[in-house]
């Protein structure tokens, strides 16, 4: 369907025809820098459609993109301002806005549609720019690796929702703005330094629960040199946890429900200095030795979690 248009003669155009707003979606427009061209696509963003284009300065994505492909905008150093992913989108391919390490790119914050179900591989690397809170909607599953790696001005509470199942390696590493972390309980898979983080400023607090959902933890997963945790909770249902995966965390307690054999030759709590208990849910039934001891990096004392599934005070 259809509306005609009349009004003053403008480069001998006397009616313009467009469609109904209810049929017509916006197209995606991207400015250039150099020569000011507007150049734009109609529907989803091809892969590698900008690759390496540095003129371009500005980008627009449009309700008729369902999905952005991957190495679109690869390399594109130039963008600047706010990027907005509208609700229509679905996916966003492996390195859709991957920048060079120390691009000069955007300048304000990242919105997520609410409809993104993947978040690809080096989605977001090197997007030193965003500032600002980062959400991500509950209608994503997957976050792909080094998704949002080295994206320096996210600040504030990051919250992995329900609906997300895996986590990729570095998804999250050095990203030291971020101040408190929630992992949904749909998450199975932690990869390898998902949210590492090696720039020594003080960002994590709070509580770090690893819900019972998760089976595996890769290594140096939560390696954060000056993180600040209140206390960590390991779940029910981690089987594997990898080298050095909490270390260097000040965290003074830590829970965990799992099996002991989780942790056999992981070195989890590798120079963990402020951690002195380990309170084990059944704790000889599931494998732990109680007492004083060295355990997998640090010298503690572990003890049986009597309360369970509620924190013993400290």
């Amino acid at each position: 369907m259809s509306k005609a248009y009349k009004g003053q003669i403008t480069n001998k155009v006397v009616e313009l025809t467009l469609q109904d707003e209810q049929e017509f979606k916006t197209p995606t427009i991207v400015w250039s820098s150099t020569n000011g061209e507007i150049d734009q696509v109609q529907g989803d963003i091809p892969d590698n459609w900008k690759n390496t284009d540095t003129s371009l300065k500005q980008l627009q994505i449009g309700s008729s993109c369902t999905s952005i492909g991957s190495n679109a905008f690869y390399y594109c150093d130039g963008l600047t301002g706010s990027l907005v992913i509208p609700d229509s989108v679905t996916t966003i391919g492996d390195y859709a806005f991957n920048m060079s390490f120390g691009g000069d790119s955007w300048s304000g914050p990242l919105t997520i549609g609410n409809s993104v179900e993947t978040i690809g591989s080096y989605a977001f690397r090197y997007c030193f720019g965003f500032d600002g809170s980062l959400t991500i909607p509950d209608s994503v599953t997957t976050i792909g690796s080094f998704a949002f790696y080295y994206c320096q001005g996210f600040n504030g509470s990051l919250t992995i929702p329900n609906s997300v199942t895996s986590i990729g390696s570095y998804a999250f590493g050095g990203c030291p703005g971020l101040t408190s972390l929630t992992i949904g309980n749909g998450v199975t898979t932690i990869g390898d330094n998902a949210f590492t983080e090696y720039s020594g400023t003080n960002n994590y607090s709070g509580d770090l629960i690893i819900p019972d959902s998760v089976t595996t933890i890769g290594s140096y997963a939560f390696y954060i040199t000056a993180g600040n945790f209140d206390k960590l909770v390991v779940g029910s249902g981690v089987t594997s946890i990898g080298s050095y995966v909490f270390g260097y965390n000040l965290t003074p307690v830590a829970y965990a429900s799992c099996p002991a054999s989780a942790f056999v030759g992981s070195v989890a709590f590798y120079q963990c200095s402020s951690l002195t208990t380990l309170y084990a849910r059944d704790a000889v039934a599931n494998g732990y030795t109680l007492g004083s001891q060295s355990f997998e990096g640090a010298t503690l004392t572990v003890a049986n979690w009597d309360n369970y599934p509620n924190p013993i005070p400290n």
